[in-house]
């Protein structure tokens, strides 16, 4: 597993972000198939229309997930997609750490342990020095 120190992490953003853009674009048109095959499911159910949406929602999935395969050959780890969510492993005093990115942040600022996910965000002023340093 690689470790990420915080200005390696935050050097990797642009092209996450540039990802993540078009898996935003892709999520849009994704939830908006949804509601439309909803609809025809709950309406008139013209199967034609039924079978449209159905392939449209397959096939977003299928190239949002390509899009994740390619972010996670990065070596980080996508967390959550409604807020995208990306963590970074990290280090701190020994331990295992994951920087903490989400989607329309300009840059990383949070951390939290392995298993304290995102509610257990903190900011990285707290140790940031030391993550900048981290051995690789």
């Amino acid at each position: 597993m690689k470790f990420f120190t915080l200005k390696e992490a935050n050097s990797l953003l642009p092209q996450i972000k540039l990802l993540v853009d078009e898996i935003k674009e892709k999520r849009k048109k994704l939830y908006q198939a949804l509601d439309k095959y909803e609809d025809e499911i709950e309406g008139r159910n013209d199967k034609l229309e039924v079978m449209f949406y159905k392939t449209e929602i397959d096939t977003y999935n299928k190239e949002i997930n390509e899009l994740i395969e390619i972010i996670e050959s990065f070596g980080v780890m996508v967390k959550g997609l409604d807020p995208f969510l990306v963590d970074f492993p990290s280090e701190y005093n020994g331990e295992k750490i994951l920087l903490c990115w989400k989607e329309d942040e300009e840059k990383i600022e949070y951390w939290h342990g392995l298993y304290e996910g995102f509610a257990g965000r903190k900011h990285v002023s707290e140790i940031e020095d030391q993550l900048n340093n981290v051995e690789i």
